[in-house]
């Protein structure tokens, strides 16, 4: 069994963020000693609301969800 612990980084963002995301993030979360600055946006144009998507992503969940 290999015992090399694998680190992942997110990818330098390749433009600058917009005025909105670049304050005070909406949720920060810390893992095994990561910090996650977690910021939420919304589509102006969507036609689909909040509900909508949420029951859609429920729907759309596999059964057996193993991992």
């Amino acid at each position: 069994m290999n015992d090399t612990k694998t680190t992942r980084t997110a990818p330098a963002v390749p433009f600058p963020l917009p005025v909105k995301e670049a304050g005070k993030p909406d949720l920060v979360k810390n893992i095994d000693g990561t910090t996650f600055d977690i910021y939420v946006h919304f589509s102006q144009t969507s036609k689909e609301t909040f509900t909508d998507k949420v029951v859609r992503l429920i729907r759309n969940e596999p059964d057996d969800v193993t991992e």
